[in-house]
Formats: C-alpha cells, structure tokens, sequence
C-alpha cells in the first residue's frame, strides 16, 4: 500500500491547493449565480437531481426528486425482482438457495427463475467527497457539479482524477469490516469497479476474503475471486473524479484482482479507453459546444447496472456474491432496475447508500412474460 500513501499525500497537496486557487472566484460567481436565478431551487443542478432525497448521511449534492422508472423495469427481457435482508441473515438465505439449487437441478426441465444473494457496497470517503465538503463548508454553496469551469467546479481539475480514499474513508471501511465480516463469510466472489476507491473499501472490508501470497491469482479450490468490471462504474463524463488512472499503477497495487474484462484498445493501451469512448460519443452529441463531454444520465447508468446484473451476474455460478461500486450507479440501480418486493424494502434500500454503507439482498431474475 506503499504506493497509496504516496499517493493520498499528493493529493492532499493538490486538494489544498485547488481549493485556494478555486474557492474564492467560486464564492463570488456562485453568490451572482443563486441571486440572478433564485437559488434555482437548491437542489435542481445538484448531483442526483432526477431522483428522490437523500438521507442525511451524505452531502447536500446527493439529493434526488421521486422519478418513476417502471416503464424502464417493464420493458426489459428480464426482471430483476429484489428482497432486502440484513447481512446475519445470509448464512440461512444461501442455505435455503442451494437445497433449491438442488432440487431443481435434479429435474429435467431448466429452472425458470435463478436467484443471487448480493451484498453491495459503496466505497468509502474518497479524496472527492472530501473536496466538496470543504468547498461547500467555505463558501455555505454546494458545487455545481454540472458546471464546466474548472475555478467553479474543481472536481475537473486533473489533482483529482481517479480519487483514493482519505483516512476518514478507510476508517469507514474498517468499521463496517468489524460490524460486518462476521455474517459475509460464505462470500464466493468480489466484483469491484477499477476505480481505485472502490478498490481500496474491497479489500478492507473484505480483507478475510484477500487470498494468500501463495495464491494470488485465486486458482485453489475454494478461494474467492476478485473481479474488475466497468459495468458497476460511477457515472461517466466531466468529473474527472471518475475518471481511471494508468491501469499499470492499479495492477501494481492490486496485485490479487483479475482486470481482464477492462475494455482496452488493440495496443493495450493504459489510457481509460472506457472513459474515453463516452467522452468522445457525448462531446459530439453536446448542442452547446460539441466539444465538452456530458455527464451519464440516470437512465444510462442504469442500462449499464441492467447490463451487468443481466449479462455478468446473471451468468455467474457463485451464489453469493459481493459488489463494491459508486453511489449514482447503486442509485440508479436500485431506484430504475431492482423491483422490490415490499414498498417499505423499495423506500429503505432506494436511498443514497451512505459512505462505506453494504446492504445486502437477494436478486431473482426472471424472463418477463
């Protein structure tokens, strides 16, 4: 981790250094800005401001208005419907998947259902979110995070790019390793976006589940396997927050997880070809400029969590699995492709993931009639 703590001082220094050159003509363009339009609302340009509010665990940015996607779920080959469960349950709920597993693969006929039972988790404070709270605590506004000027949106300044963890961030981790690792020992796969965030809250609060020296590339007989996915990606476009560092320096130090589905060009490039791909598509769609990339939408995000869960998971033959990823793509996910099977499970489990937070359910997929 030797490289990380290198690199989380870096950017502590260029963190402090975007905020004295940022902040001040932050302050007084974003004062004009909220009289001239009426506070627009507070909320309208925010992080998630399709989607409904969220708790206050997290910052003002992360705020949503109550969206319908039903007509997405319903128009979709397959449905996902999902049943919230606390993590000490588990143990019993994969029991009870398997003795079904057993029964029905003794008939003849395929199974017309397969369930998962999936704990998913947000990452941890990064560098990024720590940005924002000492902006937003600077200058009492939040950060406009679909401006694109970079003096009042520093999270498209390149110090940021593919942001760590901050110490706060892994302690995080760490608490929900403690709480958590007791009831999470059955998992059979770890899938983890590259961003190196996500990467870092895997393996602290998976940290029993890390294979031996011995063992690296999870080739033994009952070792868990640690998978990088750019479908469980946050949201792409503009922040560069999301954005990918050089994949040799995330394989350098993360040795034990498998980067092979990583989309890469035909020279192996180390760029962020991922990243890259939509900048270039949402640049030339832009009717402003045609030049500045646009950031996912809701809606896309969640084509790419149906995507993954449908074409990934779906296909896997783990029954217990883990997913470590991003607050908008877990939002979108659980809010336009997860159907729940209790209101009150829709109304808990559609909230902002907290920082660190895991929250586990069981996934039944479905061919729709």
């Amino acid at each position: 981790m030797q490289l990380t703590t290198r690199r989380n001082a870096a950017m502590a220094l260029a963190l402090s250094s975007s905020l004295h050159r940022s902040i001040p003509a932050a302050a007084f363009h974003a004062v004009a800005a909220f009289s001239q339009h009426n506070h627009r609302n507070a909320a309208v340009r925010h992080y998630h401001h399709r989607l409904k509010s969220s708790t206050s665990r997290d910052d003002s940015s992360l705020t949503r208005k109550a969206t319908c996607y039903n007509h997405l779920k319903q128009s979709r080959p397959i449905r996902i419907k999902a049943k919230a469960l606390h993590p000490s349950e588990a143990a019993a709920t994969k029991a009870a998947l398997l003795a079904n597993n057993d029964d029905t693969s003794s008939s003849s006929t395929t199974p017309s259902t397969i369930t998962k039972l999936v704990h998913f988790q947000r990452h941890g404070q990064g560098t990024h979110n720590q940005l924002y709270k000492e902006w937003t605590d600077r200058t009492g506004i939040p950060i406009d995070l679909s401006e694109t000027i970079p003096e009042l949106n520093p999270l498209l300044l390149p110090d940021i790019i593919d942001a760590p963890l901050t110490d706060k961030g892994r302690n995080q981790c760490i608490e929900q390793r403690i709480d958590k690792s007791k009831y999470l020992g059955g998992v059979e796969l770890i899938v983890v976006s590259p961003l190196v965030r996500a990467l870092e809250t895997a393996c602290i609060t998976f940290h029993d589940h890390l294979p031996s020296t011995d063992n690296i590339n999870g080739g033994e007989e009952g070792v868990v396997r640690w998978i990088a996915h750019e479908g469980i990606r946050e949201e792409l476009g503009l922040l560069l927050c999301n954005q990918r560092r050089p994949l040799k320096e995330t394989r350098l130090e993360f040795p034990h997880v498998d980067f092979s589905l990583l989309t890469q060009n035909e020279s192996e490039s180390e760029e962020d070809v991922y990243w890259k791909q939509h900048c270039e598509r949402t640049s030339m769609n832009n009717a402003d400029d045609g030049t500045t990339p646009q950031r996912e939408s809701m809606e896309d995000i969640s084509h790419r969590a149906y995507d993954f869960l449908v074409e990934y998971l779906y296909h896997r033959p783990e029954r217990e699995i883990a997913v470590v990823g991003h607050s908008a793509w877990l939002l979108a996910m659980t809010n336009a492709v997860l159907e729940f099977e209790g209101s009150g499970d829709a109304e808990d489990f559609g909230t902002m993931f907290g920082q660190a937070e895991l929250r586990s359910a069981t996934l039944t997929f479905t061919q729709a009639d």
